[in-house]
């Protein structure tokens, strides 16, 4: 073997070293966290045992009782569909806009992701106390507009149905969402080479079939890298929730990131709540699988 080809086996601990820093980080914020979070599962912890200063070991009866109360399972399912039907029309929404960015004129398109960078920068507690305000009971902006149309409203409690609540609360996340999907989505199209899509309409295809055949496959990996984080963000949608039923949601609005809170902090059961986090995070985890497994693939240039 050829001192050349030793060398070239040779590893650096240079690399190694550097990301040392960063992975030490991680584990501090993230690994410590987590730790301690199935540590608490595993207790009896409420307020007897913060004043005695230790819990009570009770192995898998917190993640058992939570398993076997029906409770979890209706506010587990309503999570998905919330999560599902809020990412949905956030990328729905965002690929469109993104697709007549390519086609207004630069002023407009330069005015417009101005705004959208506003809203993305807009404090959340901002943006959610805004919406809130549309949809008051006393002050509604949106119940003022339908009378001046002629329409004989009365003030209108909109969270009293859950149906309107969440459809309200699903389009202020998704509202504060659109910038960064409709903006990196965009930045996507842009390089998507011209020649491939001039060449298809020449030979006569659609835009529909463009789309399919050219556009769609080379943003996949944009795509579900946008999903999977749209995922995250709103399977564990708290402050939205939390702020538009002023701190008081009813059981029906309860998803997963209320339910934990409830039980830990409402009914001074930390343990059983640590638990349902821990279930959350699996559950969240089964809901990215394919998604994460997609972008491992990307990486890996498979």
């Amino acid at each position: 073997m050829s001192i050349a080809a030793v060398r070239r086996r040779k590893i650096s601990p240079w690399p190694y070293l550097l990301i040392f820093p960063s992975i030490l980080a991680l584990i501090l914020i993230l690994g410590y966290p987590i730790v301690k979070l199935l540590n608490l599962s595993f207790q009896k912890y409420g307020l007897t045992q913060i004043i005695a200063g230790r819990g009570v070991g009770v192995g898998l009866k917190n993640f058992t009782d939570s398993l076997s109360d029906s409770n979890f399972w209706t506010i587990l399912l309503r999570t998905y569909a919330f999560t599902f039907c809020i990412v949905f029309v956030t990328i729905i929404v965002g690929a469109a806009m993104a697709h007549l960015m390519l086609r207004m004129h630069n002023v407009i398109r330069i005015l417009l992701t101005a705004i959208f960078v506003m809203v993305w920068a807009m404090p959340q507690l901002v943006g959610i106390s805004i919406w809130r305000w549309l949809f008051s009971f006393n002050f509604s902006i949106i119940t003022s507009t339908v009378r001046s149309l002629g329409f004989p409203i009365a003030n209108h409690n909109y969270f009293q149905n859950i149906i309107s609540g969440f459809t309200i609360i699903g389009g202020c996340v998704a509202w504060g969402a659109l910038p960064f999907v409709t903006i990196s989505i965009y930045a996507a199209l842009t390089q998507v080479p011209k020649e491939l899509i001039e060449a298809a309409e020449l030979d006569g295809a659609t835009r529909f079939q463009v789309f399919k055949n050219i556009i769609f496959p080379m943003l996949f990996p944009i795509y579900i890298i946008l999903i999977s984080l749209s995922v995250i963000w709103d399977f564990q949608i708290f402050s939205h929730i939390w702020v538009f039923l002023d701190a008081r949601p009813a059981p029906q609005y309860f998803t997963m990131a209320i339910y934990a809170f409830e039980q830990s902090f409402g009914q001074s059961e930390y343990g059983k709540g640590a638990a349902i986090s821990i279930l959350m995070i699996i559950a969240l985890l089964g809901f990215t699988g394919y998604y994460l497994k997609q972008m491992v693939k990307i990486g890996d240039g498979q």
